[in-house]
């Protein structure tokens, strides 16, 4: 991974995220049925409300794709959707690996955690070497300003 800030490397490591997360949501959201059975062990229940929740979940998994999309139209932007998706996919990687190993998930549930694994560390790595949102986006306030905490606008 680039150790400073590649723009291009970084655009296209968020679209694929996007992308990623198009391809997980949209199954989810408009073929719950069908994608919970692939998920879920038979014995877990399939009562309506459990599919409501999922197809809620694959909702968010679009949303998040639509904020890395964001990211990737301008890498210098947006960077609090950074932190968002670093908390999602860690969410998603242990979520996910707790479901399989208590044997509600199938084992096909430790792909997409290990890809969001990936994709977390990418992004863990992008906010490192991106540096701080002031000076990333070329609006760096002064060294008087930044001594007293202050804000440029009084």
């Amino acid at each position: 991974m680039p150790t400073s800030l590649d723009k291009k490397f970084w655009s296209r490591l968020f679209l694929a995220a996007a992308l990623f997360n198009y391809v997980i949501g949209f199954p989810i959201l408009l073929a719950s049925r069908w994608s919970y059975d692939l998920t879920y062990m038979s014995d877990v229940t399939r009562d309506t409300m459990a599919l409501r929740l999922w197809a809620d979940f694959g909702f968010a998994v679009l949303l998040i794709g639509f904020g890395y999309q964001i990211i990737a139209h301008d890498v210098t932007q947006n960077r609090g959707i950074v932190l968002l998706g670093i908390a999602a996919k860690l969410f998603d990687v242990v979520n996910l690996s707790t479901l399989y190993a208590w044997d509600i998930a199938r084992p096909l549930v430790l792909v997409p955690a290990a890809i969001d694994g990936a994709f977390a560390i990418a992004f863990v790595w992008f906010w490192l070497v991106s540096g701080p949102p002031m000076k990333l986006r070329g609006h760096d306030p002064g060294p008087a300003v930044r001594a007293d905490k202050g804000s440029p606008l009084g």
